[in-house]
């Protein structure tokens, strides 16, 4: 069952890091900025392409920390434990500083 769910999930984080204006009913994350600087390009560039990577590590540290944790008794050492948040700190950070933005127009019901 949660196999069938991730590719969905996969594709609605890229949709909605995507470049393009929000459509209703699908707003988009934009990092903030006017759209000629070329460091907003290349942030706003980036972020799709890093969700993704991060979604495909997601699955990746489920299946080989999380389950791997689970069917052993060795425990982490706190470096190894901060390894493994690292990437999804950084992530989120950047995600916390992006603009939400909304399609204008009657919201579907």
């Amino acid at each position: 069952m949660g196999e069938d769910r991730a590719p969905v999930h996969h594709s609605r984080l890229r949709q909605t890091l995507s470049a393009g204006e929000p459509e209703i009913g699908k707003p988009k994350l934009a990092w903030p900025g006017p759209a000629e600087d070329q460091t907003v390009k290349s942030m706003r560039g980036g972020l799709a392409p890093l969700a993704g990577a991060l979604n495909n590590l997601a699955t990746g540290l489920n299946l080989t920390v999380r389950n791997g944790a689970t069917h052993t008794r060795g425990e982490l050492t706190e470096q190894e434990g901060m390894e493994r948040l690292a990437a999804y700190s950084y992530f989120a950070r950047l995600l916390d500083q992006c603009e939400s933005r909304r399609a204008e127009g009657p919201e579907a019901t």
